[in-house]
């Protein structure tokens, strides 16, 4: 009996051994994908200066890109990630305050970040979305630049990242997906065409492929946890809603049931600012799509 359950004392031992080298390996490619960095050369982007093109770039922000979702409504920046396990994630300060990238980022580098998702120094930006907005055309990504232009200084401290040992190791297993989207570019290609419908463009750049998939028949977002993204196509979900009832989805994350959406999986507080029109537009491309093939 004493043999035995020394042997099995060993056998355990050696498999925590096994496990902890298992973890410090994943956690070792965890961390490098994180610290990777890119060679961008990002061709120049007109950076207009109208109340016009300024207003856009804050409708853009605010709506279909939802980028206040994540740095805040004075895009100041904000904790997204607070967690002893996890780690600590902040998203930087847009605005030229102290503690904020404004005042040191120029046109070069601003499309650098939304276009490719590279900061400065070539390191990639974490979650940041741009496999979305990548496909942001030269006149809009001109405008959400020069909204940010203008941004009034906030004073905040800078945005930092720091993934603890765990997340390290699930990002090295593939749990969290492809955290750093710039690993997702092919950053030398040449400029993908505009889509031809206007809903296409919308649903793209808004980011709906992510948890719905790249045709729209069904996906799943990264986070653990994250419920699949339904069928948007015809033969899927919005069969049973009328157009009024996905403007109101939209706006208020509580589907015609009554089910209230985790604003963690699809970010309907910032889809909310978008207009009825841009809305309808892609209530009626969803609706043009055909049934996925089985």
């Amino acid at each position: 009996m004493g043999k035995a359950l020394r042997w099995a004392g060993i056998g355990v031992g050696a498999l925590v051994v096994a496990a902890l080298a298992a973890a410090v390996g994943l956690s070792v490619v965890g961390g490098s994908r994180l610290n990777r960095t890119y060679t961008v050369d990002p061709a120049p982007v007109a950076i207009p200066s109208s109340n016009l093109a300024v207003a856009r770039g804050r409708y853009l922000a605010a709506g279909i890109a939802v980028c206040m979702n994540c740095h805040g409504q004075d895009m100041a920046g904000q904790v997204m990630v607070d967690d002893p396990v996890l780690g600590y994630v902040r998203t930087p300060n847009l605005t030229p305050g102290a503690g904020g990238v404004g005042a040191q980022y120029s046109d070069e580098d601003w499309v650098r970040a939304l276009r490719h998702g590279v900061r400065p120094d070539g390191k990639g930006l974490i979650f940041m979305p741009v496999d979305h907005y990548y496909f942001l055309s030269d006149a809009d990504l001109g405008n959400l630049i020069a909204f940010l232009k203008q941004l009034p200084p906030v004073n905040t401290k800078p945005g930092r990242t720091e993934m603890n040992f765990v997340s390290r190791v699930l990002i090295g297993a593939g749990l969290f997906g492809e955290l750093m989207r710039a690993a997702e570019i092919d950053h030398g290609a040449p400029r993908p065409p505009m889509p031809p419908q206007q809903g296409a463009y919308l649903v793209q750049i808004g980011g709906c492929t992510f948890c719905h998939g790249a045709n729209l028949s069904s996906g799943q977002g990264p986070e653990p946890g994250a419920p699949p993204g339904p069928n948007l196509r015809r033969g899927g979900i919005l069969d049973a809603y009328t157009p009024e009832q996905f403007l109101t989805m939209m706006r208020t994350g509580v589907t015609p049931y009554g089910k209230e959406i985790n604003p963690l999986f699809m970010p309907y507080q910032g889809y909310a600012n978008m207009t009825d029109a841009d809305l309808t537009i892609i209530w009626d491309y969803l609706r043009s799509l055909p049934p996925a093939q089985p």
